[in-house]
């Protein structure tokens, strides 16, 4: 017979565990990529089967019982779910040294976790840590100005120096700037990306990226699979991740077209955190949208870090020059204004292309997809879930065009969250 010793026992434990922790992250990639499932689907499908194995597996008939669903709608989602590609994309991913987590992984992000319209899986390449729940997304411009560099640069690195991650897009102009002042003091920083990990975007960043990742001071980030390259429809969606991994949102310069005013939105109207604006020179364009939001008090004027940190730790006295000190984590930012008391952000362009430095402008002719969606929605259906269904297209295409047509004027957003054309 053979002699089973606490040490083997334990290691069979730590290989049993590891086994099931795979099959569960391969559950979600097959969730992620089945078509029409969108944010809030997957929320009632965990609350009704509690795992994704479960889901995976179920028959249609029991899907059919979640509110929303449907036999028709079960039938589709499971023919839909591709068990092989799932795992062939998890043992590629994993050999290429990219993690995946998902809801119900132990390093999921705090932050995310209460969002309306959440990932489903991330994939990154570093680490996520629990103490970069206290984070500052940092957004602007990409042709910035050299004051609006500087300024991105000296506030994160006195705001990393505090013990604050910075969290930002990567993109040239105001997104590097932050990253590289974290960096300066040996801080950490997050990169949400626009494209998969298989790409670096902007190409420049290389260098950039990988310091983060080598130095062990922070992760970059993406929903997409890793072979996703840059790509216009990828980058609304990645800014609702900027603005839940962080407690509070600083845009250092935007004109009123912006993309930056996008997360600014998201980060006080859909997700209760607070907004941050860096006043600039009166006659600059490119800092007409943080005057208008500081203007309309949707925004905390910031001249220094310290204005930041007064927000997240309360005020200090002036004459005290120890350095600040991180308190315990919390889940938010104590909000200065509630969502209903700040003037809503103006419509914001997002980016028109990856190769673009400047917002597009409105956008009135439609693509075939986005004609879809309008003919969807002119049928009934609002949120994204039920768009998602209707029009066969992934959530992160549905959310990413929905944007667009919101900010270029076809569509409204409802009180419940949903869409509905512009009368």
């Amino acid at each position: 017979m053979e002699n089973i010793t606490p040490q083997t026992a334990q290691a069979a434990q730590l290989s049993d565990n590891s086994a099931a922790e795979r099959e569960c992250c391969i559950a979600w990639l097959a969730l992620a990529g089945a078509r029409g499932v969108g944010p809030v689907l997957v929320r009632r499908l965990i609350e009704a089967f509690g795992s994704p194995q479960t889901i995976v597996g179920a028959a249609a008939s029991r899907l059919a019982e979640v509110e929303g669903i449907g036999m028709h709608r079960a039938g589709e989602l499971l023919r839909s779910i591709n068990m092989e590609a799932a795992r062939t994309l998890y043992e590629q991913t994993t050999a290429d040294r990219i993690s995946i987590i998902y809801p119900t992984h132990p390093d999921w992000p705090p932050g995310l976790k209460h969002l309306p319209d959440p990932p489903v899986v991330l994939f990154l390449r570093g680490r996520i840590l629990p103490q970069d729940v206290r984070a500052i997304g940092v957004v602007g411009a990409r042709r910035c100005t050299l004051y609006g560099r500087e300024q991105a640069g000296a506030i994160s690195r006195e705001l990393a120096a505090a013990q604050v991650t910075i969290v930002s897009g990567g993109a040239r102009g105001i997104d590097t700037a932050a990253h590289e002042g974290a960096l300066r003091v040996g801080g950490r920083t997050l990169v949400i990306q626009g494209c998969g990990l298989y790409h670096c975007y902007p190409a420049e960043n290389v260098e950039l990226y990988d310091q983060i990742v080598s130095r062990d001071l922070g992760a970059i980030i993406s929903e997409l699979t890793p072979d996703q390259p840059p790509a216009a429809e990828n980058f609304p969606p990645r800014n609702r991740i900027i603005a839940g991994l962080s407690l509070g949102v600083l845009v250092v310069e935007a004109n009123l077209r912006s993309g930056s005013l996008i997360t600014a939105r998201l980060a006080a109207d859909d997700y209760g955190r607070e907004v941050f604006a860096l006043p600039g020179r009166v006659d600059s364009p490119a800092s007409a949208g943080t005057h208008h939001l500081i203007k309309t008090g949707s925004a905390t004027l910031v001249e220094t870090a310290r204005d930041i940190l007064d927000v997240l730790d309360g005020p200090q006295p002036v004459e005290d020059a120890s350095p600040v000190v991180a308190p315990a984590v919390s889940a938010a930012l104590p909000a200065n204004k509630t969502a209903s008391q700040r003037t809503p952000a103006p419509h914001a362009a997002a980016e028109g292309s990856p190769q673009s430095h400047e917002p597009a402008p409105p956008q009135r002719t439609l693509t075939p997809t986005q004609q879809t969606l309008v003919a969807v929605i002119k049928d009934g259906s609002h949120d994204v879930d039920s768009v998602c269904e209707a029009s066969g297209l992934p959530a992160g295409v549905v959310i990413a065009e929905l944007t667009l047509l919101e900010i270029s004027g076809v569509l409204t957003r409802t009180a419940s969250r949903g869409y509905t054309l512009r009368q």
